[in-house]
């Protein structure tokens, strides 16, 4: 968990979605709507330090890792297997690493966009008590296909697209399927 002398937010808003299902979208018209209010926001990024440490390692280039290229699909499933053994012996080291390499304002909001699993979300409860807002977000198989969405084995059955499926404890479902008015 965080220490007693670690920043903490005001609200800390922990999203969950599936590939294409618009956590980056979403997570950036929240923080423009902060920054109109002139709100302190920042978002935080728990697959960042995975994608850092694994680019140093692997000699890849982590920028490109980063975004939504084929480079990245590329490594993707060994990225993935690779995580997995690290968090199995430490559950919450990717959501404090993610925290500190963010530097998220002090009693801001901050916007996790990539929660993946019931050890991020348990990580960040008992981190940050009280000030976890946890929203699911929600595509159409059509919509995501056509944000160029398409079925990979071992990547969209695997337990960084479905271990949150079942989950039941949103505090918010939100459904982005449609334009971009909705």
């Amino acid at each position: 968990s965080a220490s007693n002398c670690s920043p903490k937010p005001r609200q800390l808003l922990l999203i969950s979605g599936k590939r294409k299902s618009g956590k980056d979208h979403v997570t950036s018209r929240i923080l423009a709507a902060a920054a109109e209010r002139n709100f302190p926001a920042a978002c935080v990024r728990v697959s960042q330090p995975l994608k850092a440490e694994y680019a140093r390692l692997h000699q890849l280039d982590a920028d490109r890792l980063a975004d939504s290229t084929e480079y990245k699909e590329a490594f993707r499933a060994d990225m993935i297997a690779w995580g997995e053994r690290l968090r199995a012996a430490d559950p919450g080291c990717f959501c404090r690493l993610a925290v500190q390499m963010a530097q998220p304002p002090p009693d801001g909001l901050w916007v996790v966009s990539d929660v993946r699993r019931p050890s991020d979300i348990q990580y960040f409860l008992s981190a940050y008590p009280g000030r976890v807002h946890l929203l699911r977000l929600r595509a159409s198989d059509e919509t995501r296909t056509r944000r160029g969405w398409a079925f990979v084995p071992g990547v969209d059955d695997a337990e960084s697209e479905c271990a949150l499926d079942s989950w039941e404890r949103w505090d918010s479902e939100l459904d982005n399927s449609g334009g971009e008015c909705d």
